[in-house]
């Protein structure tokens, strides 16, 4: 098992970056949202991947998140699985945004099981699709190696997700995900893990607003309660934020949190990124 300062050194040298995508094999041709150095990212996880443990994908939209994993995990000589959480539900706008080879549906909250089952089809037997609403799932799966996170849109899921995944983490081993963790209408992210410096490492930014965390040291309850976000005050929200800069600063130039909190001061109280998103939209 390697030590936390050669995860740190590894990391350091971004090797995901030099993965031709040609190795991604079917992965590549699934749809996806993320950046071709985040698919790179994903793919080169799964294939570092050692030791017991699941890999859990939250906020899986077409699948293309799962694929760049698993096309990884296949490479990694071992025993894997992908637990795949979303609605698998999507808007007009949206498909046609990121899956414009397929059939435009003919209303809202259409149906995507059918095309991610297609998608992830050649890794059939290795992948659990878990459907609905993440906010009232639990985890009982035992350890997580890989934990994704591209479904915290707001603060009391994003404390949701943290006290049913985070605990499941293993100490010196597991690598967290916050996939959407610099964006500006999602403030929430960076103070919730600010909370939490002590039991996380910060190992790469990963643009355009991902970064990758190693777990350090267990997540237990009086950890959650004291990084919970969702019920904070703006003011408390805004100095997580700060912290947070503090935190990322050899890591993430400060405009980033700067964007973060003149959201939260434009738009108080709100503590969903849609909303956030729609009102700068409206005000715009």
């Amino acid at each position: 098992m390697q030590s936390v300062a050669e995860i740190v050194a590894e990391f350091a040298g971004r090797p995901w970056r030099a993965v031709p995508e040609a190795d991604l094999g079917a992965a590549a041709q699934v749809p996806t949202m993320l950046t071709p150095e985040e698919g790179l990212l994903y793919h080169w996880l799964g294939r570092r991947a050692e030791g017991a443990g699941a890999t859990v994908d939250l906020g899986a939209y077409a699948g293309g998140s799962a694929a760049r994993l698993l096309s990884g995990l296949a490479l990694s000589g071992r025993d894997f699985h992908v637990h795949s959480y979303d609605r698998f539900r999507s808007s007009r706008a949206f498909w046609a945004r990121y899956l414009p080879g397929e059939p435009l549906p003919e209303a809202d909250d259409a149906d995507l099981l059918p095309v991610v089952r297609r998608h992830l089809s050649p890794w059939e037997g290795h992948v659990t699709l878990h459907v609905g609403d993440i906010g009232q799932m639990r985890w009982t799966g035992g350890a997580v190696n890989i934990l994704s996170v591209d479904a915290a849109k707001g603060s009391a899921m994003a404390d949701h997700i943290a006290a049913e995944f985070f605990p499941a983490l293993v100490p010196g081993r597991s690598i967290l995900v916050q996939q959407d963790y610099l964006m500006a209408v999602q403030p929430w992210l960076s103070a919730q893990m600010v909370g939490m410096r002590d039991q996380f490492l910060p190992l790469a930014h990963v643009p355009r607003v991902g970064m990758v965390f190693l777990c350090v040291a267990p997540v237990t309850e009086p950890v959650l309660a004291a990084a919970r976000v969702d019920g904070l005050t703006d003011g408390k929200l805004m100095q997580r934020v700060r912290e947070a800069a503090a935190w990322h600063e050899a890591m993430v130039p400060r405009p980033v949190f700067k964007a973060m909190l003149e959201q939260v001061k434009a738009h108080p109280g709100v503590r969903l990124g849609w909303q956030m998103r729609h009102a700068a939209q409206r005000k715009g």
